[in-house]
């Protein structure tokens, strides 16, 4: 597990800083979420060893939802700093806004689920229109939750391979098959516009 980081080194790591350990993880989530290229999984296996299972799934859910809101934060700004949302590519932001509270809070409720769409993009769009922070944050909760489980589960049982491999196994084919029925249905909502030109 060193596609981007010695894993362990980063538990050993958050170790030495003790009852701080907590806020310096919260701190490079934070960080994570808003650079929107770092996959989060090898410090959601990391939590879970330093902290236990559900402690660590608690840090790891808290650091992706403060990080999404300040990234949050840190796009509407950009965007009105550059005042472009008057640009004819921006007809998308107007078609969000055009919906109903309702309607915009199940969109990004159905994005945040959907494995195949980053988490930077969602974020970013919910941004750039009129989407209310608190429902936002609500949703990226209540969204964000079930990735989080399945990476701090893979990601403690990757670091922990010989103790866990049964249940690795099984969330690896339970991924999959979300994966594989995502897939297929993009694939049907493709083949449906198409037959609509």
């Amino acid at each position: 597990m060193e596609l981007f980081f010695d894993v362990n080194e980063v538990i050993n790591w958050l170790r030495q800083f003790g009852i701080w350990a907590i806020l310096v993880s919260l701190l490079i989530n934070i960080g994570i979420s808003i650079l929107g290229v770092v996959p989060s999984l090898f410090l959601s296996g990391a939590n879970a060893v330093v902290f236990g299972m559900v402690p660590g799934f608690f840090i790891s859910i808290l650091g992706e939802v403060l990080g999404a809101g300040l990234s949050f934060f840190l796009y509407r700004w950009g965007i009105h700093k550059v005042n472009a949302m008057h640009s004819e590519k921006w007809r998308w932001v107007h078609r969000i806004n055009d919906a109903s509270r309702g309607r915009r809070i199940v969109l990004l409720f159905i994005a945040r689920v959907t494995p195949l769409i980053p988490s930077g993009v969602i974020t970013f769009a919910a941004a750039a229109s009129n989407m209310v922070f608190v429902d936002f944050i609500i949703v990226t909760f209540l969204g964000k939750a079930p990735s989080i489980v399945m990476e701090t589960l893979i990601g403690h049982d990757l670091l922990l391979l010989n103790d866990n491999f049964p249940r690795l196994l099984i969330s690896l084919l339970l991924i999959t098959v979300i994966l594989i029925f995502f897939r297929k249905k993009h694939i049907k909502k493709e083949e449906y516009e198409n037959g609509k030109k």
